[in-house]
């Protein structure tokens, strides 16, 4: 009985030990598994940048502190994608680089602004971009800084030639940081800071903007482009009426001017402000504009040919859309009528994305279910900081990893299934 009671417990003691082996295991290869799928490995984010005189041990690509899964799936981004469930499509987004060779400043509310560092930031995110091979890069607008008209009397010191447009050469240098990034193509919008700087035709040479010239003889930039058959990227040109860089003689010219005459009480003279204004209608600021009729009519068309094609689409500009996603003073005007649209569509687009309000934000709209993403700008994350995203695009959901300030988030698609079932029932 004693041989028979020895067996039993150095029996009973290899089994607990041989489980203990496997818990272990199981534990390293899951953690394995996860480092893995990162979006950065331990080696690229230990990485450092000489340029800034970063120490050893600081994170320079610093991820979002936050993963939301906004009213969706309850998943978050470390978990989400295996051999068996593949992105359709990858991409990189970033928003308001607005650099400008003068030292660091502020908003006209005190936030702190971080020019220079916005260049270096704006090349190591396009470097990123470039290393994870994604399929675009998209750019939510405003890569330069409307100071770059006036970089002496902010504290700049750049020698540049009074023969030379010093926005050109900002933009210049801003896309010296992005082309770091080649794999793909980089979308632009545009916003009104590079219309501080520049026209359209200096735009449409420079940002690639594939511009429409419509009937009035003016260029406005929107456009459609389709990727891998499945994902439509539509971008809207929220600058399309406006007073910034438009004929004064123009149609789109004397509309914003009715605009702002009628809704803003400080135009001309303080056609910025919207002081004195309540709500929503703090969006009636010359910063802002609208989207024209043609350009309407061509949305509308351009969603009809996604939902016939059976795709996604993700929505583009530089001013927000949806009221309750942003600050009213960065709305688009006649955020209204496009939302119209995109509601009737809803079967189809996924999420509409915007930068402009610098903060981010976010909200899903009650009544279609269309995710609205404000984008945090580059500008005011400080050395080291870089703030941008990178956007897979599923069956069912998009997932937005962050770095920096940008906040990571989860979003559903289980609003274009039901439209989809509305319209099928509608129709019986």
């Amino acid at each position: 009985m004693l041989v028979t009671k020895t067996t039993t417990t150095t029996t009973t003691t290899r089994l607990a030990l041989l489980l203990l082996r496997l818990a272990v295991a199981t534990l390293l290869f899951h953690s394995a598994l996860a480092f893995t799928r990162a979006p950065l490995s331990f080696f690229t984010m230990m990485r450092r940048s000489s340029s800034l005189g970063e120490e050893s041990n600081h994170d320079y690509f610093r991820h979002s502190q936050s993963t939301k899964s906004w009213h969706a799936i309850t998943t978050n981004t470390n978990d989400t994608t295996t051999s068996a469930d593949e992105p359709l499509l990858t991409f990189g987004v970033l928003s308001d680089i607005q650099f400008a060779p003068i030292p660091d400043g502020h908003s006209y509310s005190g936030i702190p602004r971080y020019y220079r560092h916005a260049l270096t930031a704006a090349k190591h995110a396009a470097q990123h971009f470039e290393t994870n091979k994604v399929a675009l890069v998209l750019n939510l607008g405003d890569v330069i800084d409307g100071k770059c008209q006036a970089i002496r009397q902010h504290g700049g010191g750049d020698a540049i030639s009074e023969h030379v447009n010093p926005g050109i050469h900002a933009v210049e240098r801003a896309l010296e940081s992005l082309s770091h990034y080649t794999h793909g193509p980089i979308l632009h919008t545009y916003g009104n800071h590079e219309l501080y700087n520049c026209d359209r035709q200096v735009l449409q040479e420079m940002l690639n903007i594939p511009f429409v010239k419509e009937p009035c003889g003016e260029l406005v930039g929107y456009s459609s482009h389709v990727f891998n058959n499945d994902v439509r990227f539509v971008i809207l040109d929220s600058y399309d009426v406006s007073l910034l860089q438009r004929c004064h003689n123009s149609l789109k010219y004397k509309t914003a001017c009715a605009i702002l005459q009628k809704h803003n009480p400080n135009y001309p003279h303080q056609e910025n402000s919207p002081e004195g204004m309540e709500g929503l209608n703090k969006r009636f600021v010359a910063f802002n504009g609208s989207v024209g009729d043609l350009q309407l009519k061509w949305l509308k068309a351009t969603l009809q040919e996604a939902r016939d094609a059976n795709e996604k689409v993700v929505i583009a500009s530089h001013q927000p859309i949806l009221p309750e996603s942003s600050n009213p003073v960065c709305l688009m005007w006649n955020y209204h009528n496009v939302l119209t649209i995109l509601r009737e569509y809803a079967d189809v687009v996924v999420v509409s994305l915007s930068g402009h309000a610098h903060k981010g934000g976010y909200e899903r709209d009650a009544e279609s279910g269309i995710h609205f993403r404000v984008i945090e700008a580059v500008l005011e994350s400080p050395s080291p900081i870089v703030t941008f995203g990178t956007v897979d695009v599923f069956e069912d959901r998009l997932v937005l990893t962050g770095f920096g300030d940008c906040t990571s988030a989860v979003y559903d698609f289980d609003h274009c299934c039901l439209e989809a079932k509305k319209m099928a029932n509608a129709t019986l």
